[in-house]
């Protein structure tokens, strides 16, 4: 009687074959990637205190935003109301209009928020920061005073605003 052999190279195969299939097995202790960004809660009602001056105009007002978000995304509206006072002549300023803008991730983010004009190309764009542990938005930007659509003055300015 012969006694068949098995050749080396098969068995050697089917070896690495039946490693490989282990391998490629379920393994829930694997990660699964990176996880989602969080972002910090800004939603809310702010106030804040708008001044300067310029050209010899001094601009005292108050600035309120209605911050909406949705993830990293901001939207919401924005109103302004106060004086200009050259020192003759004192007006009254005032504002409204939509926002947009955007949120870092992470605590203490960067905020990026656009204010809409009704005048095509006078929209202001400010970038600042969220304060997460005293609820407070610190932003930095222009303001632009209108005279029907011209820019009739600019004020380059930081407002501070509460919840």
């Amino acid at each position: 009687m012969r006694v068949r052999q098995r050749h080396p190279v098969r068995a050697g195969m089917f070896l690495v074959g039946a490693m490989l299939l282990t391998a490629c097995g379920d393994d829930s202790s694997s990660p699964t990637g990176p996880s989602a960004p969080t972002y910090e809660s800004i939603a809310s009602t702010y106030t804040g205190v708008l001044g300067g001056t310029t050209q010899g105009v001094d601009l005292a007002a108050t600035f309120s935003l209605t911050v909406n978000q949705s993830s990293g995304t901001l939207s919401g509206s924005w109103s302004m109301n106060g004086m200009l006072d050259d020192g003759v002549i004192s007006v009254p300023v005032s504002g409204t209009g939509s926002l947009s803008g955007s949120i870092a991730s992470g605590s203490n983010p960067s905020v990026n928020i656009t204010f809409a004009s009704p005048c095509p190309g006078r929209n202001a764009t400010f970038s600042g920061a969220y304060d997460s542990t005293n609820r407070v938005l610190t932003l930095n930007g222009p303001v632009y005073i209108l005279d029907g659509c011209d820019i009739f003055l600019t004020y380059q300015g930081t407002v501070i605003l509460n919840r």
